[in-house]
């Protein structure tokens, strides 16, 4: 049968109605039957740290909500560049997810340079869910002569370049904090990248290096143990774990207030039903009692919450403030 142009033109119409239909009910078909078969979850930094937490935590808890397991898998290199570098490669089926944060996904892009960059943490991701966030601390080895941010600075002007610090690698919110520190001192350190916060604290119990701005969930027990010296917290208010300890505001260096934040991501073409369905879970869980006392026990930091949409746009946040910061602060890749 032959048909004019007219019809011909609306068949052609109608045929890619019916395909953008069938898509859409084929997504949410996909999202309501997901997961059928185990999702693996990319840790890109060593096991033991923050990041690697807190997905444990949260991969078991969604893993027993959705009756499939979510695997962790730890793939380091780069500092994190090595296991998010490759999420961002595999297919967009909800199958290969990405837990990072505050270093991997906003300050690698400014301190890297996207000449560098192996992927581009807004187009080659989707954004699932916010997922915690904790405060870093000032500590020294209780070993060293230092009471207090005063008692740093003095020490540190005084033996220019000669006190290492330790950060749990290149880019990490430990290297910019300090780098930002120095600068706002005047004092000058040598920076000693390790690969995790695990041997980036062992270094410093061992006197191999005099500085850290820890991750408080990392070093909160060596702190109450008497192996660690907290000097004052970078955030706004004093932390109700450690309210002897002052603010670097107080202890008359402002401007310095660093929360490390931890989140969830997807390969950029995974369907927003299947995004909107781990975020949907993701928040259930971060609304238990018991993942909020493990996440962020006895109030060190908190769990988050929010739709795909606020998390995009919070990371979008993120990468101009350390961007400004890398830039301030002259913090360098060693």
């Amino acid at each position: 049968m032959d048909f004019s142009i007219e019809e011909q033109a609306m068949i052609r119409i109608l045929q890619a109605a019916y395909a953008v239909i069938a898509l859409g009910l084929s997504a949410a078909a996909l999202a309501q039957g997901y997961p059928v078969k185990p999702v693996k979850v990319i840790v890109p930094v060593p096991a033991g740290g923050y990041y690697d937490a807190v997905a444990r935590i949260v991969s078991q808890k969604l893993g027993e909500r959705l009756a499939q397991a979510f695997v962790i898998e730890n793939r380091v290199g780069a500092g994190s560049l090595t296991g998010t570098a490759y999420v961002a490669t595999m297919p967009g089926d909800g199958y290969t997810l990405l837990v990072n944060g505050t270093g991997g996904m906003s300050i690698f892009p400014s301190l890297y340079g996207s000449a560098k960059m192996p992927y581009d943490t807004l187009r080659d991701f989707a954004p699932v869910a916010l997922l915690s966030g904790v405060p870093n601390i000032v500590v020294v080895p209780a070993s060293l002569e230092v009471k207090s941010i005063a008692d740093l600075v003095a020490l540190a002007k005084a033996r220019p370049g000669e006190l290492p610090y330790a950060s749990n690698g290149n880019g990490t919110t430990q290297h910019l904090a300090a780098e930002t520190f120095a600068v706002a001192t005047g004092t000058k350190f040598t920076h000693i990248p390790f690969n995790g916060s695990a041997p980036a604290v062992t270094s410093l119990l061992g006197g191999q290096t005099k500085l850290h701005f820890g991750v408080a969930t990392d070093v909160i027990q060596q702190i109450r143990a008497g192996k660690l010296r907290a000097l004052a917290v970078a955030t706004e208010k004093r932390m109700s774990v450690l309210p002897e300890v002052p603010t670097l505001a107080e202890a008359g260096v402002p401007g310095i207030e660093i929360e490390i934040w931890c989140g969830m991501f997807a390969p950029r073409a995974t369907p927003p039903d299947v995004v909107a369905r781990l975020n949907a879970e993701t928040n259930r869980v971060l609304q238990m009692a018991d993942v909020r006392e493990r996440i962020a026990p006895g109030g060190i930091g908190d769990t988050k919450s929010g739709s795909p949409e606020q998390f995009a746009q919070f990371i979008r946040t993120e990468l101009v403030k350390w961007a400004k910061a890398v830039k301030d602060s002259g913090a360098k890749v060693e």
